[in-house]
């Protein structure tokens, strides 16, 4: 899977929060200044293609459009490829850097060895 560009991710963010909407309500909920209504519907053809939207037939010429997949389970798949290209697939190793850089703190780390020991 490829990784999403912003004005897809802009999208994708929409229909995460929201849940399936007609393509004016999408529009509608983008942040300001909003794209046009074509170049919104040029992007969610694209992510059709993709997988990672679905549509679903209403009535004619009335579509909801919604995620097909979870933005947990594209945040997993972008960090498992992350870890995979740039730390030769060592979680420890992609940890160690953001705790060399500062990007994790003792307590995040204590939670997350709290999350660890739970499972």
């Amino acid at each position: 899977m490829k990784k999403l560009t912003d004005k897809e991710l802009e999208i994708m963010n929409v229909l995460w929060e929201n849940g399936a909407l007609s393509m004016r309500d999408l529009v509608e909920k983008l942040p300001q200044p909003q794209p046009h209504f074509n170049t919104v519907s040029t992007f969610v053809r694209r992510l059709e293609r993709s997988g990672m939207v679905i549509h679903k037939e209403l009535g004619a010429r009335f579509f909801l459009y919604e995620a097909a997949m979870t933005k947990e389970k594209y945040a997993e798949m972008l960090n498992r490829d992350s870890v995979s290209k740039l730390f030769a697939g060592s979680y420890m190793d992609f940890i160690s850097c953001l705790v060399e850089q500062q990007e994790v703190s003792i307590d995040e780390l204590k939670e997350l060895i709290r999350m660890i020991e739970d499972k």
